[in-house]
């Protein structure tokens, strides 16, 4: 799902950021927005929705229907706040896992780098410090800062 404007008219670098509602990726995401709207950038903020089959914590039909269309309310909220016009924030809420799905759109948008917090918020992920963003690091096309 995309949303957000086209960013014409921007000539600033482009930025890519994981987004999962933690208090990291909060930080992320104000450190990027910071950043590209003083440089004239624009900023792609990209949630992963996680497969049923990866979810360590059980999770009821209603948790797995409505879960996309909290995020996606949230971001749309934060647009109208910090873009009315849609010119430089963008998002994506997309199923997969969290490094492909971050690092695929970086590669879409041409991304001039990339912000990802130390820690999310899912299941057995919550034990591995970072392992999303260490897998993103490994494989990204451009710069990754690392927000703690």
């Amino acid at each position: 799902m995309t949303e957000g404007g086209t960013g014409v008219g921007r000539v600033g670098p482009r930025a890519v950021v994981a987004y999962d509602g933690s208090a990291a990726s909060d930080r992320a995401l104000r450190f990027a927005l910071d950043l590209t709207q003083r440089l004239d950038g624009e900023v792609w903020v990209v949630h992963a929705l996680i497969g049923p089959s990866t979810i360590i914590e059980p999770r009821t039909d209603e948790e797995r229907a409505t879960e996309p269309h909290a995020i996606e309310s949230g971001l749309q909220a934060l647009q109208r706040k910090v873009d009315p016009e849609g010119r430089f924030f963008h998002f994506e809420v997309r199923e997969g896992p969290a490094a492909d799905v971050i690092l695929a759109v970086a590669r879409e948008v041409r991304a001039d780098f990339l912000v990802v917090g130390t820690r999310g918020l899912r299941g057995a992920s919550r034990m591995l410090l970072g392992s999303v963003s260490q897998a993103v690091v490994a494989r990204a096309p451009c710069p990754v800062t690392i927000v703690p």
